[in-house]
């Protein structure tokens, strides 16, 4: 847990290090007593002094598009490193060829696994989310969503692409360019 700054009027404010949906009470100096369920229904506050308060903005497309080409490069070099291995060892023997492609395979999935769904569930941001500054997080707590919620809401995009990649191109006529599947789990890409 951060101290607040000596600017940060008294108030319930979240507290960084506490659990999600907590608040405890800033007096102007000092944090007084520990963490507090936030009621239902209650706006978020911030610890953070650039946010006066204020929720996140929402993450603008230009970044979105750019993150998402980072992550989708990322996962085509993989393959691309796999099959290039692929092939020569498969010159050398086929068996060696067979194995390394197993192998391989199941590399390029853990680290689809890393980045989409551990360092997206856990911190909001994928490599190419870090990289623009964005993050993934719950409408109502603010925070990133968790491994699980990240895994429901990767299959909920799934979905949403079968008819033309709806999910994807939703976020260019949405006013908070939100995905379709973001606005029915009650996510937000914000500006980190």
């Amino acid at each position: 847990m951060t101290d607040q700054p000596p600017s940060q009027p008294a108030g319930w404010y979240y507290a960084q290090g506490d659990p999600p949906g907590t608040q405890r009470y800033w007096d102007g100096t000092q944090w007084l007593g520990g963490p507090q369920p936030v009621a239902p229904n209650t706006p978020p506050t911030y610890d953070s002094p650039a946010s006066s308060g204020t929720r996140p903005r929402y993450a603008e497309n230009g970044p979105r598009f750019i993150a998402f080409l980072i992550d989708a490069g990322l996962m085509i070099a993989a393959y691309v490193v796999v099959f290039v291995m692929v092939g020569i060892a498969g010159a050398i023997a086929d068996a060696l060829g067979t194995l390394l492609a197993i192998v391989g395979f199941l590399g390029v999935v853990a680290f689809s696994i890393y980045n989409f769904l551990y360092l997206q569930g856990t911190t909001g941001q994928t490599i190419g989310k870090k990289m623009q500054n964005i993050k993934l997080i719950s409408a109502t707590t603010d925070q990133p969503l968790g491994v699980g919620m990240t895994f429901v809401r990767s299959l909920l995009v799934a979905i949403f692409a079968i008819p033309c990649y709806l999910d994807h191109w939703w976020i260019l006529v949405d006013e908070n360019n939100q995905r379709l599947s973001d606005k029915v789990l009650g996510n937000r890409v914000v500006a980190a």
